[in-house]
């Protein structure tokens, strides 16, 4: 996959997304967000256009305190956002669109054309989230669906200082194998990967541009005693990323990582290992080598259907003076996380949540306050 077939073909798609975005705003009646949530992702949504539309709205409250002399962030924020999400089926054909816009940034986060290649497989081609880990795959950009107001580090999304690519634009494959009592899951991904400018910043399809250079991902998942909710697998990527920095030009990476979600009772465990292994070439055609291991393990307990106590603890071994991480300042390579997650319905949650973070060159306390919501 050669990169100057990217522009070409990702601008035409973005530019059938834009339209379709657009018409679909148009058509929609005032009255489609003021039913309830359908709670599948299939069929005709309130509006009666066939698929489903869904908006989640968040307000994310921020203050932090005890930075560093040279802190990098302001003491207090507030975040608003709106992602839009749209799917549809038309007998073999499937399609997927994710809008995101809030006072920090605005992408078109996914826009995958897809076809069912069988009983339990499909082929997309588009934008799609890497299929790295299981945290990318299983939450989006949806506030709503995550118990907790962050991300893990490791899996911060590309404009929040994220370390590995968090979307591909290219082809997709993914299916479920029917294997005993359970499931194996499975996702391979090809495409135009990220380029380093101030951070990772991802091939983008409505503002195609840049040096975007080729990657490829797969994820491999074992979901026991008929699809529950447990899931236990591996992933891995190879990634060719170009960077804009003055004394790196390119960086291979090699990323594997195991993964575990397990749900007992009322609680669930939730826990990862990410391996980083990265090769920094220089203007001058110098290489530097390093590597790095990252790891999470949160915890859920759902004391009722309205209250939710969580707890994450994150760490970075092998990070100090590595040359890559040395580019992104806002990545957090430790942490230890404790929040509460209140649900007032079945559409709206609030959130508390206190951490202690540690950045490449501060360290800080924080805490952060949410309100999510999707409708219909």
């Amino acid at each position: 996959m050669r990169q100057r077939y990217y522009p070409s073909l990702f601008q035409t798609l973005s530019g059938i997304g834009v339209y379709f975005f657009c018409g679909l705003m148009a058509a929609m009646p005032a009255t489609a967000v003021a039913s309830g949530h359908a709670g599948h992702m299939s069929g005709d949504d309130a509006s009666g256009l066939p698929g489903d539309f869904l908006l989640f709205p968040a307000v994310t409250g921020i203050v932090r305190f005890d930075q560093e002399p040279q802190k990098k962030l302001s003491n207090s924020d507030v975040i608003p956002e709106l992602n839009m999400f749209y799917t549809m089926d038309y007998q073999r054909f499937r399609f997927l669109g994710e809008w995101l816009v809030s006072t920090k940034t605005h992408n078109l986060e996914r826009f995958q054309l897809g076809l069912h290649a069988g009983d339990e497989a499909t082929v997309w081609l588009g934008r799609f989230h890497n299929p790295i880990g299981y945290w990318n795959m299983q939450f989006h950009h949806g506030g709503f669906l995550q118990t907790t107001i962050t991300r893990p580090g490791i899996m911060a999304f590309e404009t929040a200082g994220g370390v590995i690519p968090n979307h591909l634009t290219g082809f997709l494959w993914e299916g479920l194998h029917e294997l005993g009592e359970g499931g194996l899951y499975y996702t391979v991904g090809a495409g135009a990967g990220p380029q380093i400018n101030k951070g990772l910043e991802a091939f983008n399809l409505v503002e195609p541009g840049g040096s975007h250079r080729p990657g490829v991902s797969f994820r491999l998942g074992y979901q026991p005693i008929s699809y529950g909710i447990d899931e236990f697998g591996v992933s891995g990527a190879y990634n060719q990323i170009h960077s804009d920095e003055l004394a790196v030009k390119n960086v291979n990476q090699f990323v594997a990582s195991a993964y575990a979600n397990r749900q007992i009772d009322s609680v669930r465990l939730l826990s990862e290992v990410v391996y980083l292994n990265n090769t920094l070439e220089s203007p001058l055609g110098g290489k530097t080598h390093d590597d790095f291991l990252s790891a999470y393990g949160q915890v859920e307990w759902q004391l009722n259907p309205t209250w939710t106590l969580v707890g994450r603890v994150e760490g970075t071994f092998g990070a100090r003076n590595d040359p890559y991480l040395a580019m992104f300042p806002k990545y957090v390579e430790d942490r230890f996380l404790g929040g509460v997650r209140f649900k007032l319905n079945h559409s709206n949650a609030l959130k508390v949540e206190a951490s202690r973070d540690h950045l490449r060159n501060d360290h800080f306390g924080q805490v952060m306050f949410q309100w999510s919501a999707v409708f219909p």
